[in-house]
């Protein structure tokens, strides 16, 4: 039995990330948190327990990004400031026509690095090349959904009919990992992508076993007027017209919506992934998640891909997301701190399928733990005003996934850094080198 019991400074508890204990204790076996409260009373359950002592430090419940193309981090930084069909057509779709499996493997292990290092122990994923991701993510030790992307032109497949083949067949036979961590979706990545066809394709595969669907819709003002001159329908109307929403829907973006959407994505099991700042670089508009937030609809926090973000970080994204909702409401109360936790945690994890009431007893043991020996941490007037508004992804000092330390006083447990940091310079320079660039 793997068995740790960690002290800490504070510890953010809770199921809605609401409960604030100082010096407080987490006593964790195999992979469950057992008990959570104050230091004096918890080391009373002592045993064999391996004690971990983080005296300037806060525990979350661990930071989950809910949407990511997980080997994009090897076109990070490789265009910015370029509108959107030069972004694409210049850059991004020419560099990843040259992408290998192995290529997006060592992307999928920089991703899974950052990840860790930014305090994340799960991430939602759309892209091809998935079983590559499905390999580093189980060398990393951390959780996933993975989506398998259904779009035309891969590199890794061809043709939309034979994409649609290979993740079909992919799906099948990929339907249980080894350690349990990682979970399987589908993901068409847009009405505008996907024709009619092969979307009731995926809603007869996706209902007959079980698989969330991973779909951006209305991330654009273009892509929404397109939908309403083809369909007289919303993207959201329309993928509701046609049974997509009879499943669980992951639905990227969600920014320009109008009522009829809410609706839907009310009355359905719709979760918002919600990217503030990939939206705001692509100019996208911003995702009114304080209006959601009031419905009753699910939402979850992603970053997007590190083409258009370029960082994986979620602590950056709660902290832009909640200033952006007091901005469009033009109201400051209307994204209290310990709810804006919850959209970057809880939520997350949530959204990955992970049964949790946060660092409460029963849930699954998945903590992030933050240094507050960083000067920006001082005073600490307010722990939830500190992670939500000073604190960095650089802070992650530890990360336990479902019991186990993936990463232990800033050190990787899983991961060759050097090795994977040295090897994707290698690929991302060599592709750009051949394109020209």
């Amino acid at each position: 039995m793997s068995e740790i019991f960690l002290r800490c400074k504070y510890i953010i508890s809770g199921e809605k990330c609401n409960k604030i204990i100082k010096d407080g204790s987490i006593l964790i076996e195999d992979n469950k948190i057992i008990a959570v409260g104050k230091y004096e009373k918890v080391k009373t359950l002592l045993s064999g327990h391996d004690q971990i002592n983080r005296l300037q430090h806060v525990a979350i419940p661990s930071l989950v990004n809910s949407h990511t193309h997980l080997p994009e981090t090897l076109l990070r930084g490789i265009c910015d400031n370029q509108k959107l069909k030069n972004w694409l057509y210049d850059f991004i779709w020419p560099f990843e026509a040259k992408l290998s499996k192995t290529d997006a493997y060592f992307g999928a292990l920089l991703g899974c690095l950052e990840l860790i290092e930014s305090g994340i122990s799960g991430f939602i994923d759309q892209y091809f090349y998935a079983s590559s991701i499905e390999n580093a993510v189980e060398e990393a030790g951390i959780r996933a959904l993975i989506c398998p992307s259904v779009f035309d032109n891969t590199p890794e497949s061809g043709d939309l009919d034979k994409t649609w083949k290979s993740v079909q067949k992919f799906l099948l036979s990929k339907r249980n990992s080894k350690n349990g961590l990682i979970k399987y979706g589908i993901g068409p990545h847009a009405p505008y992508t996907v024709p009619k066809e092969y979307l009731l394709n995926i809603i007869d595969f996706a209902s007959r076993y079980s698989l969330p669907v991973h779909i951006h819709l209305s991330e654009t003002l273009h892509e929404v007027k397109e939908s309403l001159i083809k369909y007289d329908l919303s993207p959201i109307e329309y993928i509701h017209k046609i049974g997509l929403t009879d499943l669980k829907i992951l639905g990227a973006h969600c920014v320009h919506t109008n009522e009829k959407d809410c609706k839907i994505m009310q009355t359905t099991d719709f979760t918002v992934l919600h990217n503030p700042q990939s939206n705001l670089k692509m100019a996208s508009g911003i995702a009114p998640i304080h209006k959601y937030a009031k419905t009753g609809i699910k939402i979850a926090l992603g970053t997007d891909g590190s083409a258009s973000n370029n960082d994986l970080g979620i602590l950056e994204e709660m902290n832009i997301a909640a200033v952006l909702q007091k901005y469009l409401a033009n109201d400051p109360t209307v994204m209290n701190n310990a709810y804006t936790l919850s959209l970057g945690t809880i939520s997350g994890m949530r959204t990955l399928g992970v049964d949790t009431v946060g660092l409460s007893e029963g849930s699954p043991a998945d903590i992030t733990i933050l240094s507050l020996e960083n000067s920006h941490s001082w005073p600490q007037n307010n722990p939830l005003s500190n992670i939500i508004y000073s604190s960095s992804s650089s802070d992650t000092s530890d990360l336990i996934v479902n019991g186990k330390f993936v990463y232990l006083n800033k050190k990787h447990q899983t991961l060759d850094k050097h090795k994977i940091l040295d090897k994707c310079s290698s690929i991302s320079q060599s592709i750009l080198s051949e394109m020209g660039k």
